[in-house]
């Protein structure tokens, strides 16, 4: 039975990692063979970041449309954007959705959300291995850019006042 600290985060399991038959579970609480993000409609679960250089190496799963990410402390945070909610991407952030090209390359798409819209952003072509850094310095900047417009609009919006 997983015993929870505070709601919807399971208390980290110090015991040894058993086996995949076994059931035992992981630190972590996270079973063998459980992918990083699981999709639990309703759930916190499903809202929770996670680095994206973990998610990298495997495809989206089918039910995404892609992985918002937003840079923390120089690091790229990622949350799954299910098919079944609205298609818009929050305003300032960035989707990345990829594709297997062939066996060892993938390709990459960015897409910024705008107020009124989204913009495709930048393609990446037949990546290899994790590439999470090289996408990194272009969402980073563009969100930060994205950010000083906002407080450059809003400061003149109240200067005009």
């Amino acid at each position: 039975m997983t015993t929870y600290d505070t709601p919807h985060r399971p208390r980290r399991d110090r015991s040894p990692v058993g086996s995949a038959s076994t059931g035992r579970w992981r630190r972590g609480g996270d079973k063998a063979g459980r992918p990083l993000l699981a999709l639990v409609p309703g759930s916190a679960a499903d809202r929770a970041p996670v680095e994206l250089s973990a998610l990298t190496r495997a495809p989206m799963p089918a039910d995404v449309r892609g992985a918002v990410v937003t840079p923390v402390r120089g690091r790229l945070m990622a949350t799954w954007l299910p098919l079944s909610e609205p298609s818009r991407i929050p305003q300032g952030r960035v989707l990345l959705s990829w594709t297997p090209a062939n066996a060892d390359r993938t390709d990459v798409t960015a897409r910024l959300g705008l107020a009124g819209a989204e913009t495709l952003l930048a393609v990446w072509p037949r990546l290899r291995g994790e590439w999470s850094a090289v996408v990194r310095p272009t969402v980073a900047e563009v969100t930060e850019l994205h950010a000083a417009l906002r407080l450059a609009t809003k400061v003149l919006d109240r200067l005009a006042e």
